[in-house]
Formats: structure tokens, C-alpha cells, sequence
């Protein structure tokens, strides 16, 4: 599933491409990825604004319309300056005056929102780790008397935006923090590690346009190259970079979580 750093980039590519630019017309090839609203109400309008919320991709148009996507699992959003021959699995082409931005979901999990109040469709949004209250103090309150483990906690979008299991395996190990630890036993030390591992981590994905493993790809077609850079994840059987211990996985609330027990012991 595409975290932080693959919506931030493909925003900034969709920036690029379609901002103060109008849509000439529309075309919804799976109805049901519309989640709200209508497609074809945005038609004639201009995108003003394209930024992210967590995992959210949110647009801003020049009337009182908010467009949402979220990709799930293996959504993306293609550019084409022409359409000489159309990728497979595309679910909504949006036409506009000097291209055509397509919306591409394999397994159809992700959805569009069109919000005619701009109400966004997540209930909760947590604190995004770029935002200057993303700090060790706010993340301690955060874990404070906690039970779940402290991986669990870095998933709940409610508490923290953006974060996915590639991400935070990722941070864990570079804070040197086992997954399994509950929230709440975490001292300030450890959460201050883990605040910064985690800013480190999303900045150098960023800087790497992401990470792509099978189907995500940016705006332009091209992957992102930070699955080179990975020190854990999908890492089970290979010896860690920094002690040489066989890295482990492990199951957590049904996803995996890859660690060095040594390290993070």
C-alpha cells in the first residue's frame, strides 16, 4: 500500500501537471471507485490545489468542490499527453486540456470522493510527522498508558498520518525499538529516538520518490527507488547490516513485521 512518501510524490508530480488546468470531460470506466458525489460535476472546473492528508490525495477546485483519493492497496494516478495506447486496469480518465490524467487500481480497493460541502470521507485524522506539533512530547501522550505494541500504534491512523508498515518497521529498527514492545512502556528516550527515526525515514523515501515492490508507480510511470535503501523489510532470513543476526518476521494485527532481534532485542 503507498504511505507517506509515495502520496507526497505523486501529489507533487500531479502539482506539475494539472494546476490551473481545466477539465474538458470525464470518464468513470468502474463506477463503484467513485466512493461520493458526482465525476462529472467537476467538469469545466480548474484544480487549484493538490496536497496530502495522511494518505489522502486532496484537491482543491476553483468552486465550492473537493475532489479525495485514497489508493489503498495498488492504486495510482498516471499522466499521458496522449493516449496512443491505455495502460490496463484504469478505472477513471479524467480529460484535460493538455492531457489526461488516468486513475489505475488492479485489485479496485482505492476510491474517489467528490464532496460538494468539501467534507473530507476519514472520520479521525492523527498528527502528520511533518507537522510541528509531531513532537516527542505530543508522541508520548500519544502512547501513554497504551497496551498495544508499539507497531500497532505507529499503523492507527488516527494517531499518527501517513504511516504504513513498510515505514514503520523501518523507523523501529533504526531507533532500535522491538515491534512487539507495548506502547506505553516506551520512555521519553526511546520516543524521542523513534520521533526522529521516523522523520529520517520519510524524508530519505521522499528524496528516494518512494519505494515500489510491484505495482506503484509515480505519476510519469516510473517507480520509486527506495526499497534499495531498506534495512528490514522483507529483509526475514538475510543477515542485518549493522550486527549480522538473521533478521525475523513476525505477525502482527495480520500484517508483517520484520526486526533484528539483536538489535532491537
Amino acid at each position: 500500500m503507498p504511505e507517506l512518501p509515495e502520496v507526497e510524490m505523486i501529489c507533487r508530480m500531479l502539482r506539475e501537471r494539472i494546476l490551473n488546468q481545466k477539465v474538458i470531460s470525464v470518464n468513470v470506466l468502474l463506477p463503484r471507485i467513485i466512493r461520493e458525489g458526482d465525476l462529472n460535476t467537476i467538469v469545466g472546473s480548474v484544480f487549484t490545489r493538490v496536497y496530502r492528508q495522511g494518505k489522502f490525495i486532496c484537491f482543491d477546485l476553483d468552486n465550492e468542490l473537493k475532489m479525495y483519493a485514497h489508493l489503498r492497496m495498488t492504486g495510482t494516478f498516471l499522466w499521458q499527453d496522449d493516449l496512443p495506447k491505455k495502460p490496463s486496469h484504469v478505472r477513471v480518465e479524467i480529460e484535460f486540456e493538455k492531457g489526461t490524467l488516468l486513475y489505475r487500481d488492479i485489485r479496485t480497493l482505492g476510491g474517489i470522493w467528490i464532496a460538494e460541502n468539501g467534507k473530507p470521507p476519514w472520520k479521525k485524522m492523527g498528527v502528520d510527522p511533518f507537522d510541528d506539533e509531531f513532537t516527542s512530547e505530543r508522541l508520548s501522550e500519544m502512547f501513554d498508558k497504551r497496551k498495544i505494541a508499539v507497531k500497532q500504534a505507529l499503523l492507527d491512523q488516527s494517531l499518527i498520518a501517513g504511516l504504513g508498515n513498510i515505514y514503520s518497521s523501518e523507523a523501529l529498527f533504526k531507533a532500535n525499538i522491538h515491534p512487539g514492545r507495548t506502547a506505553g512502556s516506551l520512555d521519553i528516550n526511546e520516543i524521542t529516538r523513534l520521533r526522529d527515526a521516523i522523520k529520517e525515514i520519510l524524508t530519505a523515501a521522499i528524496e528516494a520518490k518512494g519505494t515500489t515492490f510491484r505495482d506503484f508507480q509515480l505519476s510519469d510511470g516510473k517507480e520509486g527507488g527506495f526499497q534499495d535503501f531498506l534495512s528490514v523489510y522483507r529483509k526475514e532470513g538475510l543477515l542485518c547490516s549493522r550486527c549480522g543476526t538473521q533478521i525475523e518476521r513476525i505477525v502482527q494485527a495480520q500484517r508483517s513485521t520484520y526486526f533484528c532481534p539483536k538489535c532491537q532485542g
